[in-house]
């Protein structure tokens, strides 16, 4: 009974640091090697950008939502980057390409729905990252399901 105990604790403490990784700065997750984790690591980062961004529109503190939406460009990028720099080809090896583009769609359908709850004068802060994500995912798309090399 105890030995199941402790392997609850160490589990939940496990659980708990994992999580704690993913909430690291944008520096930190340039920094990481394997570029398939980058790439996931990145796209956690930016999906925790939009709840920043949320807050922010909703407390009316509209230059650190500004600055959440860039900081969520910039991880959708170096995202989409360091799958394409992993030298591997989409088709053949679509899990972490596929993963990055339901991620963005994600992103972008979530994005335009809290668009469209601002107001108008607001609402065009969210033009630039959203054809930013649009393009990503485009690029992501075209590697998925463009032509066979």
């Amino acid at each position: 009974m105890r030995f199941g105990v402790r392997l609850a604790l160490l589990s939940g403490m496990a659980v708990l640091c994992c999580l704690g990784a993913q909430r690291g700065s944008l520096a930190e997750i340039e920094a990481i090697a394997d570029r398939e984790t980058r790439s996931r690591r990145a796209l956690a980062f930016a999906s925790g950008q939009l709840d920043i961004v949320s807050k922010a529109y909703r407390d009316d503190d509209l230059a650190a939502g500004r600055q959440a939406l860039e900081n969520m460009g910039e991880a959708v990028d170096l995202a989409v980057s360091s799958l394409e720099a992993t030298g591997k080809y989409a088709r053949r090896h679509p899990r972490h390409f596929k993963h990055a583009e339901i991620q963005t769609r994600k992103l972008l359908v979530q994005l335009k729905q809290l668009q469209s709850k601002l107001y108008l004068g607001d609402q065009a802060d969210f033009d630039g990252i959203i054809e930013r994500i649009e393009a990503a995912n485009a690029r992501l798309l075209r590697g998925l399901m463009g032509p066979k090399e």
